[in-house]
């Protein structure tokens, strides 16, 4: 009896050990994954969490940060993976939904992420159903900073979409608020029926340019920048209030000081649509050198020559989406004027624009009535979209007014028809964006098109080196207000993939009609410490024809340096 006894204890014992080893042994593949990580503290980045995330070397760090940032709205501001939340617990999604967004796909939605712009989630490219799930907008799905129980199972459950490289993010300094409503089912908030997240950036860039200017103009230039996001949502998610003041003062030029409210709204979402009424920014397009069927946001021209600064637009929108895709519909009562620094800010026109004495086309001035829509889908490995727009043109006709020395901005009506798409294919990303345009006197057709192939682990690293090639076309002509009638854009992407997110971006556009004609820009960033960033733009411009676009800007090479603080 004893003997058997033992042997049943031995026996129990092995099976003890050999349920241990089932643990912790898995077949090749399929490693363990923790169902959590965090809570996020300050020393966290959204890379080292994602490291830890990784199932195995099959699954790219891009599709990890993107599957990490799709299933956990409520950890990063706005939807902003430079701002994720400390205290929050991230749900760690499966390996098949990482894997459900193509790689390449990925690298592009990151490439966009890490400089802030405002991205959107992309649908799988092989579904496995076509309910309404899969096709959850990033302003429906990314934007609510808190959801119950059930809406966030749901959110968790919804196959993973649209892609790009890993990022280094930094924590933010939360409020105690901020870390419940993040971390706790709707049932543990009872005690207000609203729940306040906030988030600051501060900005210090310094511009340093290569000569003076034509009129004499300063080489060195400050400008300093902050901007506050507040939001407030109620327990199930379906209603939030989203407060983002940007201020800017500039040192050389007091007439680009600027107040503007980017994001004052409210919006109500349901399972499979949403409204909102108030002031936010939309984006629009795909392509790397220059955005054509972007036209709901102003361009702020000071805030860059790459026209990638858009101000806050007054806006009533309706969103729905189900199996047959996305149609947003946008009603914009109130216009909003191009702002373009004084010559004394450089990188801009030879005389001041005379913003005050601006005339419109339509009788209702400002007050006009535009309209907007855009119906988009994916076709597998295809995102297609389609848009309309009608109103107020968002580029002005500057007429030179010599006896004042100034420029009167005149703004058309137009209408546009957009098309944008993006097809993946392996390491390579095919891009097109297109218009066709009627405005005031002016009926014509505009395109780029090119691709980004992505070649991994160059020079026996971890580094990423991508090539870039789109061609710009315009139906003008040398007429062209704008550059890109006839120019071809080259450059080269460089990430490090590395916790600190470093990237360089060097490209060099050519005017293939005027061979003296072209622009280069370098673009850098990274991490200094999880509340610094880096970052670095510099920008050469080379033109000898005074009927150029480029030739106002001949002596305007800079470079700026920018610092980020995070808190």
């Amino acid at each position: 009896m004893i003997n058997l006894a033992a042997q049943l204890h031995r026996s129990r014992v092995a099976g003890l050990l050999l349920a241990i080893l089932s643990l912790t042994i898995t077949l090749p593949g399929q490693a363990l994954q923790a169902s959590e990580l965090g809570p996020v503290v300050t020393t966290d980045t959204l890379w080292r969490l994602a490291v830890q995330a990784r199932p195995d070397d099959t699954v790219g760090m891009p599709q990890v940060v993107y599957a990490l940032w799709r299933n956990n709205p409520a950890a990063f501001v706005n939807g902003d993976i430079n701002k994720l939340r400390t205290g929050t617990v991230l749900q760690v999604p499966s390996r098949d939904h990482m894997l459900a967004t193509e790689l390449a796909a990925a690298r592009a939605w990151y490439y966009q992420a890490i400089r802030g712009q405002k991205v959107s989630a992309i649908a799988p490219a092989n579904p496995t159903n076509h309910h309404a799930k899969a096709n959850i907008p990033v302003s429906a799905a990314v934007v609510p900073a808190v959801q119950s129980q059930a809406s966030r199972q749901q959110f968790v459950n919804a196959p993973a979409v649209a892609p790009t490289a890993p990022a280094a993010v930094a924590i933010t300094a939360d409020t105690r608020h901020q870390a419940v409503a993040a971390t706790q089912p709707s049932h543990a908030q009872s005690e207000s029926s609203f729940s306040l997240r906030q988030q600051h950036q501060l900005t210090a860039a310094q511009r340093y340019f290569g000569q003076t200017g034509a009129a004499g103009q300063a080489r060195a230039h400050t400008i300093v920048s902050l901007l506050s996001d507040w939001s407030w949502q109620n327990e199930d998610g379906s209603q939030h209030f989203q407060l983002t003041p940007f201020l800017r003062w500039q040192q050389r030029d007091s007439t680009s000081n600027l107040l503007d409210l980017q994001q004052a709204y409210w919006r109500y979402a349901a399972s499979n649509w949403e409204f909102k009424a108030g002031s936010d920014i939309v984006f629009w397009g795909v392509s790397e050198s220059q955005r054509l069927v972007d036209v709901i946001n102003q361009v702020d021209m000071v805030g860059g020559v790459d026209m990638e600064a858009r101000l806050g637009q007054p806006m009533l929108s309706f969103k729905g989406w189900n199996s047959a895709g996305t149609l947003e519909l946008y009603l914009l009562p109130y216009f909003r004027e191009r702002l373009f620094a004084d010559p004394a800010g450089r990188l801009t026109a030879p005389w001041p624009v005379e913003h005050d004495s601006a005339i419109y086309e339509s009788s209702d001035d400002r007050r006009n009535l535009d309209f907007a829509l855009r119906w988009s889908q994916r076709f597998s490995s295809l995102d297609l979209g389609l848009s309309y727009f009608a109103g107020n043109s968002r580029e002005p006709l500057l007429i030179a007014q010599p006896a004042q020395q100034q420029l009167q901005p005149y703004y058309f009506q137009m209408q546009q028809f957009g098309v944008d798409a993006q097809y993946v294919a392996g390491d390579w990303l095919w891009k097109l964006e297109s218009i066709y345009r009627r405005s005031g006197p002016q009926e014509f057709v505009a395109a780029t098109a090119g691709y980004e192939y992505t070649r991994v682990g160059v020079f026996n690293r971890s580094w990423d080196l991508g090539w870039l090639a789109e061609y710009q076309y315009d139906s003008r002509g040398v007429r062209a207000s704008v550059t890109g009638q006839n120019d071809i854009f080259v450059g080269w992407r460089l990430a490090l993939n590395d916790v600190a997110g470093s990237e360089i971006l060097f490209g060099v556009l050519q005017d293939l009609d005027r061979s003296h004609s072209r622009s280069a820009r370098l673009e850098a960033s990274m991490r200094l410490n999880n509340s610094l960033r880096l970052r670095l733009n510099a920008w050469l411009f080379q033109a000898d024809d005074v009927s150029d676009v480029l030739y106002n800007l001949r002596r305007d090479d800079y470079l700026e340096l920018s610092l980020d603080y995070y808190f």
